[in-house]
């Protein structure tokens, strides 16, 4: 069995996962990262995107991130995510919902409409899909 370290995803408002993983890919800003185990102790901040998680179990596991930050620690992982959720707690109908009302804003052309804004709330809203997409495939485990 590969090493595993504690890991700790914790949004704002609740804690997404906590429990022993082998490894972990996140979006930092500067590009998508791999976390294994005796990793170097580090900070980088999120942006935008999917976390993918191996558990102890050998099973994959997704989570939608917006932005945060991760911290690795002696043989410990922390993100704090300005928000974050699993890809089986998406609610689809609500991200297409926030999906269109973004993309409406963007169409408008109007002058009280933050457009960067709008395009932010679009990639977070397509960035959930794209995680709650995930949840449909088989689990995917470790072959031993």
């Amino acid at each position: 069995m590969p090493p595993l370290y504690d890991l700790t995803v914790l949004a704002h408002d609740h804690e997404v996962f906590s429990g022993q993983a082998e490894g972990l890919v996140a979006p930092a800003w500067d590009g998508y990262m791999g976390v294994l185990a005796r990793h170097a102790p580090m900070v980088a901040e999120l942006s935008v995107g999917q976390l993918a998680v191996v558990d102890a179990s050998g099973q994959r596991r997704f989570f939608a991130v917006s932005g945060g930050y991760l911290e690795v620690g002696w043989n410990e992982v922390t993100i704090l995510a300005d928000v974050s959720e699993a890809a089986e707690e998406i609610d689809v109908a609500r991200a297409h919902a926030a999906e269109e009302r973004a993309e409406q804003r963007i169409r408008s052309h109007a002058l009280d409409v933050d457009v960067q804004r709008a395009e932010a709330a679009l990639r977070r809203a397509l960035n959930r899909l794209r995680v709650a997409e995930k949840r449909r495939r088989a689990p995917q485990r470790r072959t031993q």
